[in-house]
């Protein structure tokens, strides 16, 4: 526990300036929210000074015909006090499917991809429902499930992906600089960028 307290007065100190989300890596994940854990281990250890992150679609609400958001995202929560407490209770019951966490700059985040990439998403969403390509601006938090329970009431952040030229596969490298920490299981490690 010595850790989390470390993290927390860490992450209060930092996301004052600059605002802070993770991404969790989730082993054998069946759900499009999290990347499994292979993700994690590439970019560990790529001689890239990047971190390369892949984007999936059908995040958020359906649409007024039942249809999900085409938008290749990456899913965050965003570092608060909600998010605080769902690291304790991770820590104090465990969870086996839970592998790694990528902490993010957000405000380097939206000088990297640009500001209307950032989303920050809605829990109220509008009536009728928006068209698809807007769906993963919202969600419902009594429709969220999966492995990282103790974060299902932390706001969510998404980050669009756009789709690579040369590729076709929404896959973006995010220069080092705007990595601030990883979590990894039961160690917290701090990386300090200016």
């Amino acid at each position: 526990m010595k850790d989390v307290t470390r993290f927390i007065r860490w992450a209060n100190r930092t996301r004052k300036r600059r605002g802070l989300v993770c991404h969790f890596y989730i082993e054998r994940s069946t759900k499009q929210y999290y990347s499994t854990t292979d993700y994690a281990y590439f970019n560990l250890f790529s001689d890239s000074r990047e971190w390369t992150v892949k984007g999936t679609p059908h995040h958020g609400i359906k649409s007024q015909r039942g249809k999900r958001s085409p938008v290749p995202c990456l899913n965050c929560f965003e570092i608060d006090d909600y998010f605080h407490e769902g690291l304790k209770t991770l820590c104090d019951e465990g969870n086996e499917k839970f592998e790694l966490g990528i902490i993010f700059n957000k405000r380097k985040l939206k000088n990297w991809f640009g500001k209307n990439k950032i989303i920050d998403v809605s829990e109220e969403p509008p009536s009728p429902p928006p068209p698809p390509n807007e769906c993963h601006h919202y969600d419902r938090v009594q429709k969220r499930r999966g492995p990282l329970y103790p974060f299902h009431f932390c706001y969510v952040v998404r980050v669009e992906i756009p789709i690579s030229k040369f590729h076709g596969l929404a896959i973006e490298g995010i220069p080092y600089h705007i990595v601030m920490a990883m979590l990894v299981k039961k160690v917290i490690i701090l990386i300090f960028t200016p």
